[in-house]
């Protein structure tokens, strides 16, 4: 995929001139108005704060299971200076987690290894995965409504349910405090892109509220200098890597005394993208997907959530949740690189699908405290799946997948569609309709007790069940964690989870690939680890894990016609390292690393477990300066990830895929007493080439700059 020296095209040089120059404005105009007697860095808008019941563990100590658990925190300020747009993109900053772009166009978040089914998604603690295959699409969730993500890395609560195999994110958002004040921002940049924002929050006696928007365009991304372009994107740009999204979120909370607290929230996205194909046209090499022209046209959703936290007694605390998730969408595949023709007869494995998923569910969590005897609590949740889509599919070529990687914000599925496979021309388009649905309830309880000052410890245990019209499935979930705090700066701790996933609704009824006496996946999760805190206001941490993986479920080629299976038995183990340092007060530094071993045990001719990379460092930085400056750089290595032959080769082949190193760079400047932020960044400032997964070029280099503006308190 390397040129042979082919110069930049003219067009994408004029582009580039423009953006560089927007670049430089902005940055001109932070130097000619920096002065001394503005302020360094300010918080956030005071009108904003914490969505308290984003949380869905309750613990009633800072010693709780966290304390036990390996647990990476981003917060709003930090997402805010790196640059972060979407979800996506702020994940990207930790080690653990791994976020990939393959050819359906979506990026793919990872922890440890695990792939996105078995990250569980909570948005304030309720679920947001696909009803479809429990899979979701972080670029769709825009980041100036978060206050805090919490990653969970491994072991975690029994509290969270089933499904969380690999890890859970909790993204948590803001809501208002006294008073009003509000954001307005916008940014553009390389490919036509723009990005225009706002939030508005505050609170008045029992009331608060917190409301946010965002409209996102996208015309094409930019392509790496030595990047070997098609024909079509001879001009520096990726074909059909357009994409567009507009957001709304609220949240209104009411407080009518000190023991009740009551709020409502909202979310509504709609958007379409494009899916670019493979950049290996080529049907005999062993390692390229085959080209496939697939598009979301549009999609369309909303969320409802309503909780509450009522302080019963001094003793006795109960949460509750009730939430709603629905999304539509249109996912088509084309008959060829035009995008617009599915009724070609001589072209297999075309379709035009309209999709729907629909999540809906209730949790109540009640909580004791026992004082000295510790503290307990209960959960019950219950949460129906509904999965709806009709269309036309063509029959022929491959086993293909309409909508099993595409997005999904609501966790609702709306993901989905028909295995099409076999056959020969002509090709002809049939009506398909389809409607499937099942029910997932828990049960658990979880005890926290310190029986020294220096220990405390947790164990946990659940219960859960699938109900569906042909038979019901249960396992069970245990957890058991401790801490112990050797010295005043050390801390030491150690976890063990049994945790399981039932099969999706995309894994039971997907046809041609169905499979309804799917088992759950098990997963055993080991971890130990340290936190001591360092001179100069620094904390470094070191985990050891090892998880594995059993009865994990895969399409078997080894039958006719494929079938999902538990087949695979998957290992990861490695350690991960953590260094956050802040020598001065006006200096911020991260670094992480690590390392990943992944193992496919399942005798099919494979060490690694595809697409799993073995090294991940990440480091950042900024510096605050007193004039109201700040720059922020992030560099992200990624090195030892393989590919496998397709399956249709008869001997299985290892490739390496090139290692690659991510620079960021974003320089900002506060104006008017922090009031107004003017910024211009560069994305991938080196312009390196590099793909996530065989024959999928990521972007190049990406000129932006933009601005914005508090008012109110």
């Amino acid at each position: 995929m390397k040129s042979d020296g082919k110069r930049i095209g003219a067009g994408r040089r004029m582009r580039l001139i423009k953006n560089v120059a927007l670049a430089a404005v902005c940055l001109t105009m932070v130097i000619f108005n920096a002065s001394r007697g503005m302020a360094m860095g300010s918080p956030e808008d005071q009108s904003e704060d914490i969505f308290s019941l984003g949380e869905v563990v309750v613990s009633g100590r800072v010693e709780g299971i966290e304390a036990a658990q390996s647990v990476h925190i981003m917060t709003s300020e930090e997402i805010k200076s790196s640059g972060a747009r979407t979800l996506d993109e702020a994940l990207a900053l930790m080690s653990n987690v791994s976020v990939q772009v393959g050819n359906e166009g979506v990026p793919r978040v990872e922890i440890r290894g695990f792939r996105t089914r078995h990250v569980l998604l909570l948005l304030n603690g309720v679920p947001m995965n696909s009803s479809f295959d429990q899979q979701f699409d972080p670029s769709m969730i825009p980041v100036e409504n978060i206050a805090m993500i919490k990653v969970v890395a491994g072991a975690s609560s029994v509290l969270y349910g089933q499904g969380g195999l690999g890890g859970v994110i909790n993204i948590i958002t803001k809501k208002g405090k006294n008073g009003v004040g509000g954001m307005a921002g916008f940014e553009s940049g390389d490919g036509q892109p723009y990005l225009a924002k706002g939030s508005v929050s505050g609170g008045k006696g029992l009331f608060d509220f917190f409301a946010s928007g965002s409209v996102f365009r996208r015309d094409h991304f930019p392509l790496a200098r030595d990047f070997t372009a098609s024909v079509e994107e001879a001009n520096g740009y990726r074909k059909n890597s357009d994409s567009h999204r507009e957001n709304a979120f609220f949240n209104l909370g009411y407080t009518p005394n000190g023991d009740l607290t009551v709020a409502l929230t909202g979310n509504w996205v709609q958007g379409g993208y494009g899916k670019p194909a493979s950049a290996i046209n080529n049907k005999f090499d062993p390692y390229a997907p085959p080209a496939r022209f697939g598009r979301v046209d549009w999609y369309g959703g909303y969320t409802l959530q309503l909780a509450s936290d009522w302080a019963v007694s001094p003793a006795l605390s109960v949460r509750s949740m009730l939430y709603y998730n629905r999304i539509d969408q249109d996912n088509n595949q084309y008959d060829d690189e035009n995008y617009n023709s599915f009724d070609k007869i001589s072209l297999p494995n075309s379709y035009r699908l309209r999709n729907r998923g629909i999540t809906c569910g209730a949790s109540i969590q009640p909580k004791y405290d026992l004082g000295a005897a510790g503290t307990v609590t209960f959960a019950l949740s219950g949460e129906w799946d509904t999965w709806i889509d009709s269309g036309e599919v063509k029959t022929g070529g491959s086993v293909s997948y309409p909508g099993s990687n595409t997005a999904d914000i609501g966790g609702s599925g709306a993901q989905g569609g028909h295995g099409i496979g076999g056959g020969s021309p002509p090709y002809l388009l049939f009506p398909v309709s389809d409607h499937k649905d099942l029910f997932i309830c828990s049960a658990a309880a979880e005890y926290q007790v310190n029986p020294l000052e220096k220990l405390g410890v947790t164990v946990g245990i659940a219960h859960h069940w699938q109900i569906r019209e042909e038979t019901t499935l249960s396992d069970y979930s245990v957890s058991l964690s401790s801490y112990y705090d050797l010295f005043k700066p050390t801390r030491l701790k150690a976890a063990f989870q049994r945790n399981i996933r039932f099969p999706s609704l995309s894994q039971l009824y997907l046809q041609d690939t169905e499979n309804p006496d799917l088992k759950p996946e098990k997963v055993y999760h080991y971890q130990l680890g340290m936190e001591q805190k360092l001179p100069w206001n620094s904390q470094f941490k070191l985990e050891g894990f090892r998880s594995d993986l059993y009865d994990v479920i895969v399409l078997n080629q080894n039958v006719t016609p494929a079938k999902n299976t538990n087949f695979s038995l998957y290992r990861f183990y490695g350690f991960e390292t953590d260094l956050d340092t802040n020598p001065f007060p006006r200096l911020a530094v991260k670094a992480s690393y690590t390392y990943l071993r992944s193992q496919d045990l399942s005798g099919v001719g494979r060490d690694e477990v595809q697409y799993v990379p073995r090294d991940k460092m990440t480091v950042s930085g900024k510096y605050d300066f007193d004039w109201g400056m700040t720059p922020f750089v992030s560099v992200i290595y990624v090195a030892n990830s393989f590919v496998y032959s397709k399956q249709q080769i008869a001997t299985v082949e290892k490739l390496k895929l090139a290692d690659y190193l991510l620079v960021n760079l974003k320089l900002s400047q506060k104006l008017f007493g922090s009031k107004l932020t003017l910024y211009a960044g560069v994305d991938n400032l080196l312009n390196r080439e590099y793909e996530q997964s065989y024959g999928i070029p990521r972007p190049g280099r990406l000129v932006y700059g933009g601005a914005e503006y508090r008012f109110g308190k």
